[in-house]
């Protein structure tokens, strides 16, 4: 599915997740969590979408998982921590042609994994639907309004959702280097 087609089919799709966000927690305050990250997920999973099947069944399906999702993740509490992948930091860091710059030292390289081990765990530790806003922004690289166009909220509201995340990576940071 091209995204003028997702965002075509929009307006009928998140309705139906927000009644089934609904239907499970009882409130809107987490219905509407369960309507932006099922319209989240939709969005990732966009090219593989067939428009020729019935839509709404996919959309009922999501939302129940996510709703599962965060009612399990409410149970633990605690964030998982990330297993630590080797493409994380390249080792192999080629310098041009003709550069005098070297390869970093052990040490940097050290510090550059770890560094970016806790970066992706404090990621893992946001609201998914904190994650998969910030990554929208930063990694595919949205605007606030396509944003949310595909969340179906206001510009102002996907802004204070990027703030929010932000703002609690800011403090982890802050934490992380009162510790050390």
């Amino acid at each position: 599915m091209q995204d003028h087609e997702f965002l075509q089919f929009f307006p009928r799709l998140r309705p139906l997740a927000l009644s089934i966000g609904r239907q499970f927690f009882g409130n809107t305050e987490d219905a509407e969590d369960v309507a932006q990250d099922t319209m989240l997920r939709l969005w990732a999973a966009r090219t593989s979408i067939d428009p020729t099947r019935p839509l709404e069944l996919l959309v009922t399906k999501v939302a129940k998982n996510v709703c599962v999702s965060m009612w399990r993740r409410r149970q633990n509490e605690s964030p998982s921590v990330p297993t630590v992948q080797n493409d994380i930091i390249p080792y192999n860091k080629e310098c041009p042609q003709g550069s005098t710059t070297h390869a970093p030292d052990p040490q940097t390289l050290l510090e550059e994994r770890e560094n970016a081990v806790w970066l992706e765990h404090r990621l893992r530790a946001l609201p998914e639907y904190l994650q998969r806003v910030l990554r929208m922004k930063q990694e595919e690289g949205l605007t606030a309004q396509q944003i949310a166009e595909i969340i179906g909220t206001d510009p102002r509201s996907v802004q204070t959702l990027i703030s929010k995340a932000r703002k609690q990576l800011m403090n982890d940071l802050k934490q992380r280097y009162r510790n050390e």
